[in-house]
């Protein structure tokens, strides 16, 4: 095969695939928090992105985070009192459970798996989430979520303050339509900002 041919077919084929990956739309813009959205790759369902800037250090908002003690107080639609601490490895690897509920649909349950990484040379600090649905016995009373991967950033600036990045898909899990699971993906991030910039004031 030609030289030339193969560089035209390579180019075609790196367009085609970086085309294909969906593009983030911004769909809120409020209070300092950003939100936006785009459809996962293998799914109708959407995944997020959301950034905002708190006045706090990165270190005070590494302990916040992880008293999962407050997770009620924060996350979308936990309920309250269901955090419970299922595993511990050490402080900054550690398995929650916890249960949600929203009007119309089954309450869900999510078992996840939280690591606080180390700082990098910058000091900013990577937390990964990620669903662990086999850890513990399914319980008919809820819907377990299944897999699932997200992660938070907080990186520090110069004034002062720090930016906060969190990155999830939407994962509902059982027969919810996806585009009733779609509903959260704004409010979900949005929400969770919000409280953690009224919280950390």
């Amino acid at each position: 095969m030609k030289p030339v041919f193969m560089s035209l077919l390579f180019i075609i084929i790196s367009y085609t695939s970086f085309s294909a990956e969906p593009v983030w739309k911004l769909e809120k813009d409020k209070d300092g928090i950003k939100v936006w959205t785009r459809k996962q790759i293998s799914s109708n369902l959407k995944e997020y992105k959301a950034i905002a800037t708190i006045q706090t250090s990165v270190d005070k908002l590494v302990s916040f985070l992880k008293n999962y003690k407050m997770f009620d107080k924060w996350m979308y639609k936990a309920d309250e009192g269901s955090v419970k601490l299922v595993k511990k490895v050490n402080d900054n690897d550690f398995y929650i459970r916890m249960t949600l509920s929203a009007p119309l649909i089954k309450s869900r349950e999510s078992i996840t798996h939280f690591i606080f990484n180390t700082p990098d040379t910058k000091g900013a600090v990577i937390i990964t989430l990620e669903t662990t649905p086999d850890l513990l016995p399914l319980n008919p009373d809820y819907v377990r979520v299944p897999k699932m991967k997200g992660f938070w950033k907080l990186t520090p600036l110069e004034n002062g303050k720090v930016e906060i990045y969190h990155q999830a898909p939407i994962v509902a899990g059982g027969s919810l339509p996806d585009a009733m699971a779609n509903l959260g993906a704004v409010d979900a991030p949005f929400g969770m900002l919000s409280n953690l910039k009224s919280m950390l004031k």
